[in-house]
C-alpha cells in the first residue's frame, strides 16, 4: 500500500512539474508573439509601405483569420478556421483576434485592442488570409492604426 502511495505522489509530481514547465513556456512565448507583431506593425506605418503580412509575424503560417465577431465560442471558431483551437470567447467588444494555423494545426491566437489597431479589407466579416496577402497602413491617427488588407 505504501509503494503505491509513493508511486502515485511520484506521478502527480511529474505531471505538475511538466504543466509548470509547458505553462511557463507557453506563456512567455505567446507574449513574445504579440509583442513582436505590435511592433511589426508599428515599424510598418513608420515605413508607410506594403508587406506581405506573414513579415509581421515571428513564426510561421499558412491561413489566418481575422474575427469580426469577439464573442464567438470556441465551438464556432473552429467552425471558421477549420481546426479545433480550444478556444474561449472574448469578454469584450474591444478586442479582436487573428487565429494563426499552418497545415491543418492551430499555431497561434493573436488577441488585439480596436483601440489600437484595426484591420480592414474588401470583403466584409471574417478576413481570411494566406501567406500571399499583403498589408499596408490605410490611416493613422494619434491612437489607431488602421491596416488594409490586400488579397
Amino acid at each position: 500500500m505504501r509503494r503505491v502511495a509513493l508511486l502515485l505522489v511520484g506521478v502527480i509530481g511529474l505531471i505538475a512539474i511538466g504543466y509548470l514547465v509547458f505553462s511557463l513556456s507557453t506563456n512567455g512565448k505567446t507574449g513574445d508573439f504579440s509583442e513582436t507583431i505590435e511592433q511589426n506593425i508599428v515599424k510598418l506605418k513608420d515605413t508607410n509601405r506594403t508587406v506581405q503580412f506573414a513579415d509581421l509575424t515571428p513564426f510561421v503560417w499558412d491561413r489566418a483569420y481575422i474575427l469580426e465577431d469577439p464573442f464567438l465560442n470556441g465551438e464556432a471558431i473552429d467552425k471558421i478556421v477549420g481546426v479545433k483551437c480550444n478556444l474561449d470567447r472574448l469578454e469584450t467588444d474591444m478586442k479582436r483576434r487573428i487565429i494563426f494555423v499552418n497545415e491543418g494545426k492551430f499555431v497561434f491566437d493573436y488577441i488585439f485592442d480596436i483601440s489600437r489597431f484595426w484591420f480592414t479589407s474588401e470583403d466584409s466579416g471574417t478576413i481570411e488570409l494566406t501567406g500571399s496577402s499583403s498589408v499596408f497602413v490605410e490611416k493613422e491617427t494619434a491612437k489607431r492604426i488602421v491596416l488594409k488588407i490586400a488579397q
